[in-house]
């Protein structure tokens, strides 16, 4: 069996260099001392969310700044797990400018763009966001935590076959030798993994279950909002752990 101590850093610090694989190469340049307040907008940003039930969901944004208006869909895979309002946000930056950030199944945030640019609306997949804004967004205004509607449990088991393989998928929090760390124990199809965390004062650690048997995550509940930090799964017979936000060894 796998057994290795990781511990969680402070949890701004965590959110703030939270898992980017969805939305591209976030900007750390110059803008980061630049502290951000947001804008009184000048138009309206409209976003819809559709297709929830399929594989890949259809995000339109309206864009409007007085008689000009644009309409932009994209094609996204989004987190199915949580309330549409807790999706996406929306930030004004500017009185013409406005970055939506939307969630994905993995909790990461792709981020789109509308601006303004003389008479022409802009609306684009905003690869790079500036550090103020992703920070602002994910850190102010708490986008990719979710309200723990889920089912939340100490330990989660479930006999299920995947590939070849039939056994129990495990995922359990135990306790540890100090008082602010925890075990967290993982097991499927004869493979045992064991990682040492330590939980930031405040928070309860929890298995955060999802609609899929196979899946479910080690989240951090605070306020009745829960942030998931390890993503735990099982694929054609394989167990997968995937750290989502960055995570310290001791």
């Amino acid at each position: 069996m796998q057994h290795f101590r990781v511990w969680l850093v402070a949890l701004a610090a965590l959110a703030a260099t939270a898992c980017n694989s969805g939305t591209g190469n976030k900007n750390n340049g110059a803008d980061t001392a630049t502290a951000l307040t947001p804008a009184t907008p000048a138009g309206t940003v409209d976003v819809a969310i559709t297709g929830r039930d399929k594989d890949t969901q259809t995000i339109t944004i309206k864009f409007q700044i007085k008689d000009l208006k644009k309409e932009k869909t994209f094609e996204q895979m989004v987190l199915k797990d949580a309330p549409e309002a807790e999706l996406f946000k929306v930030l004004w930056d500017e009185p013409n400018s406005a970055y939506i950030g939307v969630l994905k199944p993995n909790h990461a945030v792709r981020y789109y763009h509308a601006s303004q640019d003389g008479n022409d609306l802009k609306v684009l997949w905003a690869t790079s966001p500036p550090e103020r804004i992703w920070k602002y967004m994910e850190n102010t205004m708490g986008l990719g935590k979710v309200s723990a509607s889920a089912e939340l449990t100490k330990k989660y088991s479930k006999n299920m076959q995947s590939g070849q393989i039939i056994a129990d998928f495990i995922a359990e929090i135990r306790p540890d030798n100090s008082p602010d760390s925890i075990e967290l124990y993982v097991e499927f199809g004869g493979v045992q993994k064991s990682m040492y965390i330590g939980i930031p004062a405040g928070y309860q650690p929890t298995i955060q279950q999802t609609t899929e048997a196979d899946h479910v995550y080690f989240s951090l509940v605070k306020d009745g909002k829960a942030e998931p930090f390890i993503d735990l799964k099982v694929d054609n017979g394989r167990l997968q752990v995937q750290t989502l936000k960055e995570i310290k060894k001791d």
